[in-house]
């Protein structure tokens, strides 16, 4: 892998490496809307008949329905622009295979610009075929990290640029707002910028603090639109850095028990990162195991992290791209660390899309230190970049419809908290109760701290008249969690099926003080309220929320409120 070969140019390697990740994942354009791209995208009527471009920055990436806790404008507005043209799936993966070859061309130009041609040539085919990147190319929502990564190597790129001509700092802040309008790990752009300026340096055998110290400005700039981005943020999410939840497992937790446990993950990372042989939708208890007790995994965790960073000491001359390279991954897994802010999930290889780029790189400049004859470099090269390849490709049609990746789910993550969740659905689904139960009850196991199993097991209680264990389940999810409309719209009606009218019409008040207007709220509280004889706040009830009621709803609600004539 040395520079042997003047003529192989950046542009060429950039060029290369966009055909190649292109191909890769051109065959996600015969896939479908699967699992969250239904809701984000394909049930999303603000992207499919936005009011204003301005009306569209205001919405939440994810539904307010979902909580809305995280902003994403830049992403929204491209699948608005994609609906405009066109509803169809394959329209919105076509143009995901467009951004795939962007951004891990402007990637390996950066790989390139940084440790030569060569070199950025293995790394950038290496990024291009890299299995852990098919649930971003391949489901359709990956898009946020595709747009991130493109405009996060495009500042990157623009700042090395701008030490000789300071007019490229208006590029690197335009490329900061746009990846960080597209996704939130573009906030360690400004420690990217000293870090490649550093490693530039290092590659040229020269003292990389008057690099650091020229590349301050260009940090700056990197950093105004991402302030920016996080005073804005409260005004759309109600939160400056908070993600909208906590990943099970990890709730109750401060930064240091979030530490430990992420610890004993970081295994994960690794194989995922430069073993990728198997790969899952899911990485979720208990599929996953959440320990923050000192364990033989921390020991291991710590054993790794060690010997990285020796490899990376001794190799700090012939190979400086192996240091800059895991010190980038370092730096881009801090957002989804879960240690500084805590995230939805505990693992997801989405998010290993920006990080594994320091991986290749180090990959990649470790094999050109290594003392082979060129071709059985070459031939390594080759063997890793169609192996995955053909990983890769074989992966993504798992996104073709939710029965496949409900499937892949099953054989991938069994013991996850997630797949016996959604089996216990199916199986209720199927008439097969004592199943359902039976799986339900295994992800309130593997998730405690998660009131979602509850509610749906409570559901099917109440659809077979048991109501004593469905009122016992949503006393508990309400106490996990009391902000959610739905356990307080069965709660009323489940306390008068187990003969507490006193308790449901106290339930049935407290929901619609809670949730006033809400239909569903309101529907289920009315009945409660009528049979505790309190039928002007049902009434009332009734005249907030019958605009919202379905034809159905609202003739139950009228013969409910039937037996109130005269009172």
């Amino acid at each position: 892998m040395a520079d042997r070969q003047p003529a192989l140019r950046a542009s060429h390697v950039a060029l290369l490496s966009a055909l190649v990740a292109g191909t890769v994942a051109a065959p996600a354009v015969l896939n479908g809307y699967v699992e969250d791209a239904h809701w984000i995208i394909e049930q999303r009527p603000p992207l499919a008949h936005p009011s204003s471009f301005g009306a569209l920055l205001l919405e939440p990436y994810w539904p307010r329905t979902f909580g809305g806790g995280v902003w994403r404008p830049a992403v929204l507005a491209s699948y608005a622009l994609d609906g405009q043209i066109s509803a169809s799936a394959r329209w919105l993966h076509a143009v995901d295979v467009l951004w795939t070859a962007l951004a891990a061309g402007l990637l390996a130009l950066l790989a390139a610009r940084l440790a030569g041609p060569t070199v950025g040539l293995a790394a950038g085919l290496l990024f291009a075929t890299h299995p852990v990147h098919v649930e971003v190319t391949a489901s359709g929502v990956g898009r946020a990290e595709l747009m991130a990564a493109a405009g996060y190597a495009a500042s990157l790129l623009c700042a090395l640029r701008a030490r000789t001509d300071r007019r490229w700092l208006i590029g690197v802040a335009l490329g900061g707002a746009f990846a960080i309008a597209s996704k939130e790990h573009a906030a360690t752009l400004p420690a990217t910028v000293l870090l490649i300026a550093a490693g530039r340096a290092i590659f040229a055998g020269q003292d990389p603090r008057p690099e650091q110290r020229a590349a301050l400005a260009a940090a700056a700039c990197a950093a105004v639109p991402i302030v920016c981005y996080f005073l804005a943020r409260p005004l759309v999410t109600g939160a400056t850095f908070a993600a909208g939840g906590i990943a099970p497992g990890l709730k109750g937790m401060g930064a240091l028990g979030r530490a430990s446990a992420m610890l004993a993950l970081s295994p994960e990372w690794w194989r995922l990162l430069f073993v990728p042989i198997h790969l899952s939708a899911d990485y979720s208890p208990a599929q996953v195991t959440v320990a923050t007790g000192l364990s033989r995994v921390h020991a291991l965790a710590l054993a790794l992290a060690v010997g990285a960073a020796l490899v990376a000491w001794r190799l700090r001359r012939a190979a400086p791209g192996v240091a800059i390279g895991l010190a980038w991954t370092a730096i881009t897994l801090a957002p989804v660390s879960n240690v500084l802010v805590p995230t939805e999930i505990l693992l997801a290889e989405r998010t290993l899309y920006l990080p594994s780029w320091g991986a290749v790189l180090a990959l990649a400049s470790a094999g050109a230190a290594l003392p082979w004859r060129p071709r059985v470099k070459t031939a390594v090269l080759a063997l890793l970049v169609l192996a995955g390849a053909a990983r890769s490709v074989a992966r993504a049609s798992i996104w073709q419809d939710d029965d496949r990746w409900f499937a892949a789910l099953q054989r991938d993550a069994p013991r996850s908290y997630r797949t016996l969740w959604m089996e216990g659905q199916d199986a209720f689904v199927a008439q097969r109760w004592g199943t359902g139960e039976r799986y339900l009850r295994l992800a309130i196991a593997a998730a405690p701290d998660l009131p979602g199993p509850r509610d749906d097991l409570a559901a099917f209680y109440a659809a077979a008249g048991q109501w004593h264990p469905a009122v016992a389940l949503l006393h508990e999810s309400l106490a996990l969690d009391s902000s959610r409309s739905r356990p307080w719209t069965m709660l009323p009606r489940a306390l008068l099926g187990a003969g507490d009218t006193i308790a449901a019409a106290r339930a049935a008040a407290a929901a619609v003080r809670r949730f006033p207007g809400d239909g569903d709220v309101g529907y289920g509280a009315i009945g409660p309220l009528v049979v505790a004889g309190d039928c002007v706040a049902a009434r009332a009830v009734a005249l907030d929320v019958r605009a919202t009621l379905t034809r159905a709803a609202g003739e139950r609600v009228d013969r409910e409120l039937h037996s109130c004539k005269g009172r």
